[in-house]
């Protein structure tokens, strides 16, 4: 297959995150949810808003770009599946690896893949703080989906106990 059609497949692959919603908020019968897409571009935008200057903005915001991308082939698997971390895991590297085997490295897919292995580890401050932000863009979104369906979501907002960084945590706070 000439990298061309490659480009193309994989184009084709990742628009699916455009189309795939949120199973939270399916799950909550929240109506018109948002798309995967939906939830990486702002969560793109809250790293790019980092005013710690310690962290590496850009490296956040590729990472955000990349964290949910193998969504757009196995889904959106929410905790209420039960599917084993392990398997969930597994399912989405598999993705990346199809994903991102489809691009040559001057079209950045050895790069993506880094970018889902570092998120997914952990182990980075960049990481942790893109992580802070997932949970933090469902909060804010959980506060809306209030507003406009009415409904308590509040459940929610147990997860953003877990965020770390002062500046998401203030934020959480309010």
């Amino acid at each position: 297959m000439a990298q061309v059609d490659r480009t193309i497949e994989f184009l084709h692959t990742l628009g699916k995150v455009k189309e795939t919603p949120r199973t939270g908020w399916v799950e909550h019968k929240v109506p018109k949810v948002e798309s995967v897409g939906d939830h990486m571009y702002r969560m793109s935008f809250m790293c790019m808003m980092c005013p710690d200057k310690s962290l590496d903005r850009d490296r956040m915001v590729r990472m955000a770009l990349c964290h949910d991308m193998a969504e757009s082939m196995v889904g959106d698997i929410s905790p209420a599946m039960k599917v084993p971390k392990e398997e969930k895991h597994q399912m989405e590297l598999d993705a990346i690896n199809h994903m991102t085997s489809l691009l040559t490295p001057e079209l950045s897919g050895p790069m993506m893949k880094e970018f889902f292995e570092e998120y997914e580890k952990q182990e980075t401050r960049e990481a942790k703080f893109v992580k802070d932000m997932d949970l933090l863009e469902m909060i804010v979104q959980a506060h809306r989906y209030e507003d406009i369906a009415k409904k308590d979501l509040s459940s929610f907002y147990r997860s953003g106990e877990k965020i770390e960084h002062p500046w998401a945590r203030e934020i959480f706070e309010r």
